[in-house]
C-alpha cells in the first residue's frame, strides 16, 4: 500500500482528471490509473529507501534553515555596529571586523540588500565621506533657500505655505557632524503640490497623447513614463500638472514598503504626462541636491517615520499626506558634501549590484552543474 501511494504521488494524474476551476476524478478514472509494479519484496525495499532519503532531506533542510538563521543574525549584528558606533575609532573597528569576514557575510541577495541599506544610512548620517571644514555650513544654505522662497512669494510665483513646527530633540534620531543641520523637507522645497486624478481609460496613452501617471511610475527607484493611463480625448486638460524635468515625485499611496518612495524626473521626459493625486511633486531650490534628498528620503530613519505616520487599514494600501511628507526631518550637510555623498553612494551601490550579479551567476552555474551530475547519475 505504501509503495502504491508513493507511485501515485510520483506520476502525473492529468490524463485522469477532469475540470480546470475545480479538478476532480471519478471512480472509473481512478480505476484506470496505470502503475508499474515490482515484486513485493522490492516494493518494501523501495519504501524503506524512500523513507530513509526523505528523512535525510528533512534533516538537510533543517540544517540549512538553522545555518541561514545564524548567518542572518551575524549580518544583522555586524552591520548594526556600523550605524551604532559612538566615535570614529569604534566605527573603524566595526568596518575592520566586517572586512575580515566580507566573503562569508555577503553571500545572499538579502545580505547584500542589507549592506546597501546600511551604506545608505551611513551616508545620510555623515559617516561615509569625510567632512571638509572649508565647506560652507548647511545653515547658510537654509538662509539662502529662505530668501529665495520669500522672493518667489513676493513675485507671486509660489504660494506661502503654513509654517511647520520646529524640530523637537526627540525627533532627531542621531548626532550630526559639524556643519550639518536638521531641517524639515519643506524647508528645502520651494513648492509642493498633489496632482490630478480624472477618470482615465484603462489602457496606456497612444503615442504622445495625454496620459496620467500611475503610482507605479514613481515607486521602483526610477521614473517609468510607460506606467500611465490615457486621458479621454474629450476631457479638459490641466497642463499645470504636466511632469517636468527635475521634478521630485513621491508616491502618496502604496503598499507599506513602497509608500513615499521617490524618483527624480530625468532631463528629457516624454511630454504630455500628468501627475495623479496619488503623487506629490516637490520643487527644490538649487541650493540643495535633489539626489541627496532622495537618499535621505530612502534611508532607514525616513522609512521608520513614514511607517509611523502612514494611514490605512492594511499593509497592502498605506497613504501619507502632503503635510506628512513636508514634515519629514532631514539631516542636511553642506552642499559640497551632499554631492560627495551622492557620488560615493552611486559608486558603492554599483559595486553591490555587481556583487549580486556575480552571486546569481555563480548560483546558475551551481544549478547547471547539479543538473548535469544528476543527469549522468540516472542515465
Amino acid at each position: 500500500m505504501h509503495f502504491i501511494c508513493l507511485h501515485i504521488n510520483a506520476i502525473s494524474l492529468a490524463p485522469y482528471v477532469t475540470g480546470t476551476a475545480q479538478p476532480k476524478m471519478n471512480q472509473a478514472k481512478m480505476n484506470c490509473i496505470v502503475l508499474s509494479m515490482p515484486p513485493l519484496a522490492e516494493q518494501h525495499r523501495i519504501v524503506a529507501k524512500v523513507d530513509e532519503l526523505m528523512a535525510l532531506c528533512d534533516q538537510l533542510e533543517q540544517q540549512q534553515t538553522d545555518s541561514n538563521d545564524t548567518h542572518q543574525t551575524l549580518v544583522d549584528t555586524l552591520l548594526a555596529t556600523l550605524t551604532q558606533a559612538a566615535d570614529p575609532k569604534e566605527f573603524v573597528q566595526a568596518w575592520q571586523r566586517i572586512a575580515v569576514h566580507f566573503d562569508t557575510l555577503f553571500t545572499t541577495e538579502q545580505s547584500i540588500d542589507q549592506l546597501k541599506q546600511t551604506l545608505l544610512q551611513l551616508a545620510v548620517m555623515g559617516k561615509l565621506v569625510p567632512q571638509d571644514p572649508n565647506d560652507e555650513p548647511a545653515s547658510v544654505l537654509l538662509e539662502k533657500i529662505a530668501k529665495e522662497k520669500k522672493r518667489l512669494i513676493k513675485e507671486g510665483k509660489i504660494k506661502k505655505e503654513k509654517p511647520l513646527p520646529g524640530i523637537e530633540e526627540d525627533k532627531k534620531p542621531f548626532e550630526l557632524p559639524k556643519g550639518w543641520v536638521w531641517v524639515r523637507l519643506d524647508g528645502l522645497a520651494l513648492k509642493s503640490e498633489a496632482g490630478w486624478s480624472p477618470k482615465c481609460e484603462s489602457m496606456p496613452r497612444d503615442g504622445e497623447g495625454w496620459g496620467v501617471l500611475k503610482v507605479s511610475a514613481v515607486t521602483w527607484g526610477h521614473f517609468n513614463p510607460d506606467e500611465n493611463k490615457a486621458l479621454p480625448s474629450n476631457m479638459e486638460l490641466r497642463p499645470e500638472y504636466e511632469v517636468m524635468p527635475g521634478d521630485f515625485l513621491i508616491s502618496r499611496a502604496n503598499t507599506s514598503e513602497l509608500v513615499a518612495r521617490a524618483v527624480i524626473v530625468p532631463k528629457d521626459p516624454p511630454p504630455r504626462l500628468l501627475l495623479s493625486d496619488k503623487t506629490i511633486r516637490l520643487i527644490f531650490s538649487s541650493h540643495a541636491s535633489a539626489e541627496f534628498i532622495n537618499l535621505a528620503n530612502s534611508s532607514q530613519y525616513s522609512r521608520e517615520y513614514y511607517a509611523k505616520v502612514a494611514g490605512g487599514t492594511s499593509s497592502s494600501m498605506k497613504n501619507v499626506s502632503r503635510e506628512q511628507i513636508r514634515s519629514l526631518v532631514v539631516a542636511l550637510p553642506p552642499i559640497n558634501e551632499q554631492r560627495r555623498i551622492v557620488a560615493k553612494v552611486d559608486e558603492l551601490m554599483a559595486l553591490c549590484d555587481e556583487l549580486k550579479a556575480r552571486l546569481n551567476a555563480a548560483r546558475t552555474t551551481q544549478f547547471q552543474l547539479a543538473d548535469a551530475i544528476v543527469e549522468k547519475a540516472v542515465a
